[in-house]
């Protein structure tokens, strides 16, 4: 080390132990001063290893903080939590384990405990009862314990009432619970299955809202019970007035009750009654419902419900073909157009500059592509249709595009399709399909579908950009003249 860094060394610890033993020095002179100052020392260490530290020892070393302080609220509730596990594993192997699907208000709280991660128990068949009583008496100990130390732990309480007998004697002190923290969700669960199991619809929707908004993760299993409230009459209208005050899960509501709801009409239901509230769904809520009915072969309901919820000056100019011309932006429902992700490709509705014309555009980079497909749900009755529309562009592959109408439901039969769209052509040039939609027992909703005609990976290969537009779809007479399906 140079001597000018010893001595800038120096020069700052000189000041600083000289501080030191001049403090010292004033102490060695006020002996009463000191021993005041050391006694103050001494009070502030204590209260850290009796009162603080066991705080941050409590969650992974409850022993230790319960040795420092034998009362500490934290420390309490989890040793609680400890022998809880054990009892999870006990009643997990033993006649008290309960099904997670039953709705029913249970003796105990042993249908919540199951529900939790469950470790290992010791080997052997089913451990004697007195050993999960034994454990249950400890959890109660160490619960009441940590109240008495912490009249505001929500999670003593829940702790309690989980070992507690009796279902009005488990509801008071899960209600205690949550009215602490609503953040314990264990007892909101608890609260939102005894509600359901009472008929206490408007209990059942608050501890569903405290769920939905504190803990999403458990999203799917209330909504399960969410759908038994919409399915019962006398509680439609709570759930209903729920919402209409478009609470945050109001989207993720309608996007699984299609899924949760035992009845089909159970989303007409509940939509229906939003309508003629004055707080009508969106377009995004309803979708999930209409595309289940289509998927699950039903697309006839899926098409009379859309009309429900179609504006008047829509409904008014419809035609066989929504939005035809492209003049509206798609909605995105499955009777009007529809279009996929793509990959290294993109379609698109865009306005010419020219004339102003709004036309379907597609578009493809240089190599293998993932086509966006184009659809929309068609509700043809029996007969004959011609779909004609115009096209320019270039498009350079294998195999070329295709307009196709198929059925929705079934074997899906190809009613009609147009020859393959491949090549180049500057000026805008017509194409068609005449499709033969047979009875409806047949094929219950058609679709109409613009894709790539590819058969393997080689065939993915795709070039260009082309437009669409003036597309028509119109029924025409059959060969025999008539207007219905030949004979």
């Amino acid at each position: 080390m140079s001597r000018r860094r010893r001595r800038r060394r120096h020069s700052h610890s000189g000041p600083i132990l000289g501080r030191v033993k001049s403090f010292w020095s004033r102490l060695s002179a006020h002996p009463v001063r000191a021993a005041f100052i050391g006694g103050l020392s001494l009070v502030a260490v204590w209260l850290i290893v009796t009162k603080s530290l066991p705080y941050a020892l409590a969650p992974s070393q409850p022993d230790l903080a319960l040795a420092l302080n034998s009362n500490n609220p934290a420390a309490l509730v989890a040793k609680a939590e400890e022998f809880k596990k054990q009892l999870v594993a006990l009643i997990s192997v033993g006649d008290e384990q309960s099904k997670p699907e039953d709705v029913n208000p249970p003796e105990t709280a042993a249908n919540t405990l199951s529900r939790l991660p469950a470790v290992k128990g010791s080997a052997g068949g089913i451990e004697p009862v007195g050993e999960r009583e034994a454990l249950r008496k400890t959890i109660r100990d160490l619960a009441a314990r940590a109240i008495a130390n912490d009249p505001l732990n929500a999670s003593a309480y829940r702790l309690l009432a989980e070992v507690t007998s009796g279902s009005d004697r488990v509801r008071l002190l899960m209600q205690q619970s949550l009215k602490r923290s609503r953040r314990e969700a264990i007892a909101a669960f608890w609260l939102l299955n005894d509600s359901i199991y009472r008929k206490d619809f408007r209990e059942a929707l608050d501890y569903a809202d405290i769920l939905l908004r504190t803990r999403p993760a458990l999203t799917t299993y209330v909504m399960g019970y969410l759908s038994l409230v919409a399915e019962t009459p006398e509680a439609r209208d709570l759930l209903v007035k729920k919402l209409e005050s478009a609470p945050v899960w109001r989207r993720d509501f309608f996007e699984m009750l299609p899924f949760t709801s035992k009845n089909a009409d159970t989303p007409l239901l509940i939509t229906t009654a939003l309508r003629e509230s004055g707080k009508p769904v969106t377009q995004k809520e309803i979708a999930p419902y209409l595309e289940a009915l289509v998927r699950n072969g039903q697309p006839d309901l899926a098409y009379n419900a859309w009309l429900q919820f179609l504006p008047s000056s829509q409904l008014e100019n419809l035609g066989l073909l929504t939005n035809a011309n492209f003049q509206s932006k798609p909605s995105g429902l499955p009777f009007d157009w529809q279009f996929a992700a793509g990959v290294n490709a993109i379609s698109e509705i865009v306005s010419l500059e020219e004339s102003k014309e709004h036309v379907l555009h597609i578009a493809f980079q240089d190599g293998r592509i993932k086509f966006p497909e184009v659809r929309q749900v068609l509700f043809l009755s029996p007969g004959r249709y011609r779909l004609s529309g115009k096209l320019h562009g270039a498009v350079a592959g294998k195999r070329g595009l295709r307009w196709q109408i198929h059925c929705t439901t079934g074997a899906k039969r190809i009613l009609a399709e147009t020859d393959m769209l491949l090549g180049e052509s500057e000026q805008w040039r017509i194409f068609n399909l005449e499709a033969q939609v047979p009875a409806p027992n047949d094929c219950r909703g058609q679709t109409l579908r613009l894709f790539h005609d590819s058969r393997s990976a080689s065939e993915e290969l795709l070039s260009g950009e082309v437009w669409f537009k003036d597309l028509s779809l119109e029924r025409v007479p059959t060969e025999s003249g008539h207007w219905g399906p030949d004979p």
